[in-house]
């Protein structure tokens, strides 16, 4: 099979491609050695795809050129991070449980998290940088609507823990859009 579809790519002009899911060597003489090396080393790369021709269109005429592209190497992982719009069960959303491994919800709504990396090579960094590594930051405005999109109404709602070192933070009276109370106007 491959054998014929050398012989057809010969015949033809080099500006020339198949319309084909199988990638089609030009007459370059070393395009066709490296394909016979690849189909005899393992004849499932070409079924995969992982070389794709891509049309590119010429501005003087209406020609296809040949564009092999780099070769994509698909990352397979088995975590899935994904929101479960529809339980089997019950038909709920579903919450993610990584989110609630990895960050923090405060009671005025953002969320926060621990810097990547605080442990790491600590034997490189200043004390300065291994002091800011210990602290919490916030994440954007963005992130924040993601993450509670990601979660059910029960994280949404505030939770009081004993002792919970979080406690100062939970609440944010100098800000006009968290403020529970309503501001004190001295009088004289």
């Amino acid at each position: 099979m491959f054998r014929n579809i050398i012989s057809v790519a010969q015949k033809l002009p080099v500006k020339t491609i198949f319309r084909t899911k199988q990638c089609v060597p030009c007459k370059s003489v070393m395009l066709q050695n490296s394909f016979t090396n690849l189909w005899s080393r393992n004849m499932s790369i070409l079924q995969r795809d992982l070389f794709t021709i891509k049309p590119v269109y010429t501005p003087n005429s209406i020609t296809f050129t040949q564009q092999l592209l780099k070769p994509q190497i698909a990352i397979l992982s088995n975590s899935s991070r994904s929101v479960t719009k529809f339980s089997l069960k019950k038909g709920k959303r579903k919450t993610v449980k990584c989110v609630l491994k990895r960050f923090k919800r405060l009671h005025w709504g953002i969320w926060i998290r621990t810097r990547s990396g605080r442990h790491k090579k600590m034997f490189k960094k200043s004390p300065a940088l291994k002091r800011r590594l210990k602290q919490h930051v916030f994440v954007n405005a963005q992130q924040s609507w993601l993450l509670d999109s990601m979660v059910t109404n029960y994280w949404r709602k505030p939770k009081y823990y004993v002792d919970d070192p979080y406690e100062q933070y939970h609440k944010r009276e100098e800000y006009f859009a968290t403020r529970k109370k309503p501001l004190e106007y001295k009088t004289k």
